[in-house]
């Protein structure tokens, strides 16, 4: 569970990404945008891969939870960070073993979706989103 602080940095950083793009969010940005100091920013995110890291996770639960719960409307969001290969990449082995276990929880839930027009997109996009992960992983 999140603390307020944590979820007010995650917004923030989600807010600059959505603005500047992901190569130009600045940990400085983040702790600003969000009304907290610099020290309070890195007692909860002590670095960009971890506040990378926290942002895909909840990107990840926020989803799979919205399936579960039957809430489809709300996964016709865009995913700001979790499906970039950029962030992927950047994230260190640890975070990204993390990050497959949420987006194959993920997957299970897209893939028992009732096989209706609604969902096509969905499942069509996330069965092409673990072709391209599976076969980055094996190069």
């Amino acid at each position: 569970m999140l603390t307020n602080k944590e979820t007010a940095l995650l917004d923030a950083a989600t807010e600059l990404i959505r603005e500047k793009g992901m190569i130009a969010l600045n940990m400085s940005d983040v702790h600003k945008k969000a009304g907290y100091s610099r020290a309070a920013q890195y007692q909860s995110f002590s670095d960009k891969n971890s506040l990378l890291a926290a942002l895909c996770m909840r990107e990840l639960v926020q989803s799979t939870t919205a399936i579960e719960e039957q809430r489809y409307k709300e996964l016709t969001a865009d995913f700001t960070v979790v499906l970039r290969p950029v962030v992927y990449d950047y994230l260190k082995l640890s975070d990204r073993l993390m990050i497959d276990s949420a987006f194959g929880n993920m997957l299970k839930c897209v893939e028992a979706l009732p096989e209706v027009e609604q969902f096509s997109f969905l499942k069509q996009g996330f069965a092409f989103l673990h072709a391209e992960r599976t076969k980055a992983k094996n190069t």
